[in-house]
């Protein structure tokens, strides 16, 4: 127990101070209220970043909160999770680098009794961080146009379980997520004349988030012989289209310094606290799975696991719309999208009747592989952005103590763009580290013992 709380105690501060250093970078948050979705986790992005299917009681799935009832008894799970995203942009104009780093998530996941299970934690909701720049002539002078977006959503979630069949053959769950959605986006616009630099105006407007956040989700697991080698896997989660209460600061100023805010001294337009309403679209994941593990008679022979999972989603965001008392706006810029999934993973072995020590520990680890395809609701003259990526990843189990503490990892690489050459495209790829702390078998945690 010491060891594991010191971790958890470590992970946990090391968490908090790197959310407050959060940035991201990319032209594509230019609209709405910035990129959505969190960050990739760890344990899922190595196939594909599959979200919502539940297949293994030794991890978190905060996108289905129907997963929080499947937990093995007693083994309560802490869950943290760093990524970041580097990125190339380029078009014919030239190219840029841009990087996205951040927390992906915290979570404790607790199950209760044999039917219930719950989960708190905290994970990016959306985030916006662009800086771009765009020289014109007027009259005997050139103009430099700056565009400059920060700012970013979290989402506070506390999430509740309960399987409505447990037995030998199969699993049936249902569960939801109520979390309450905080932050702030800014968009900035710059002019300076470069006869007058840094001297200009600048043009900034600023959401405001403060609004609940639900979602539901549903998992069934089947065993399909009785020897329990093969495995079904049918999953769905639901967000509801949302109004989110925000709040608009608007203000117009001649600068001094146009990089400076403490020199917005002339202004010429200012709203503060205009309240409103931003329509966030709704979204479905339909997630399915399989996996086998062989029929082996020979006791020296390791039985290893093999599995396949496969997902959808979609968001209807031709529904996100702005309404506030001073401004007003539809999604004529979004477009609805999809993204689908498939990964794989491949536990070399998973008896646990023999001992460790005679197995490797490579035999242990679980290997993942995976890629997903989509369109973003995002479109560049008048084409709508794709988007493709191959991932690849490994978890690592503690094999010191009997527990469900372990170390995963993935990488993944891909592409966003319309597939026309003079439109602005991404290569990128992104790292993600996550660790899961669980009680080793002999640790008391939520346990209530008759005798001690």
């Amino acid at each position: 127990m010491p060891k594991h709380f010191i971790l958890l105690v470590f992970s946990t501060i090391s968490c908090f101070t790197l959310w407050a250093q959060t940035t991201s970078s990319s032209p594509y948050s230019t609209t709405g209220i910035g990129e959505e979705g969190a960050l990739p986790e760890a344990q899922y992005g190595g196939m594909g970043n599959i979200s919502a299917i539940c297949f293994d009681s030794t991890l978190i799935n905060t996108y289905n909160p129907s997963s929080y009832s499947l937990m093995s008894f007693g083994q309560p799970l802490f869950s943290v999770g760093i990524s970041s995203k580097f990125s190339t942009y380029s078009n014919n104009a030239g190219s840029f680098q841009g990087k996205t780093t951040g927390i992906s998530n915290i979570t404790m996941a607790i199950p209760i009794g044999k039917y219930f299970g719950i989960a708190l934690g905290l994970k990016p909701y959306s985030r916006k961080g662009y800086d771009l720049a765009q020289r014109s002539y007027a009259y005997d002078d050139s103009v430099t146009y700056n565009y400059k977006g920060f700012g970013s959503t979290n989402l506070l979630f506390v999430g509740l379980a309960y399987s409505i069949i447990k037995n030998e053959r199969s699993y049936l769950s249902v569960g939801f997520n109520l979390g309450y959605l905080f932050g702030s986006v800014t968009n900035q616009r710059s002019s300076v004349f470069d006869a007058s630099a840094p001297a200009g105006g600048v043009d900034q407007t600023t959401f405001r988030l403060k609004s609940v956040h639900y979602s539901f989700g549903a998992s069934y697991q089947r065993f399909l012989d009785v020897d329990k080698r093969k495995q079904l896997f049918l999953s769905a989660v639901y967000t509801p289209k949302i109004s989110i209460n925000s709040f608009r600061d608007y203000g117009l100023y001649y600068a001094q310094d146009v990089t400076n805010e403490l020199s917005f001294l002339d202004t010429v337009t200012y709203v503060d606290n205009s309240k409103g309403k931003i329509t966030f679209p709704s979204k479905q994941t339909f997630g399915a799975g399989y996996t086998f593990t062989p029929d082996t008679k020979m006791a020296d022979r390791m039985k290893y696991q093999l599995g396949v999972f496969a997902e959808v989603d979609m968001m209807q965001w031709k529904d996100y719309a702005e309404k506030f008392e001073t401004h007003s706006t539809t999604s004529q810029t979004f477009s609805n999208t999809y993204m689908s999934r498939i990964g794989l993973q491949f536990i070399p072995s998973i008896d646990a009747t023999k001992k460790t020590k005679g197995i490797k520990y490579f035999s242990k680890i679980k290997y993942r592989i995976g890629g997903q395809y989509g369109l973003l609701p995002n479109s560049m003259n008048g084409r709508q952005l794709k988007a493709a990526s191959a991932t690849i990843g490994f978890g690592f189990p503690f094999l010191s103590q009997k527990t469900n503490s372990s170390l995963n990892f993935s990488f993944q690489y891909g592409s966003t763009g319309t597939g026309n050459a003079a439109d602005l495209k991404e290569k990128f790829y992104s790292i993600n580290f996550g660790i899961i702390i669980a009680p080793s078998s002999y640790e008391k945690w939520f346990k209530k013992y008759k005798l001690d």
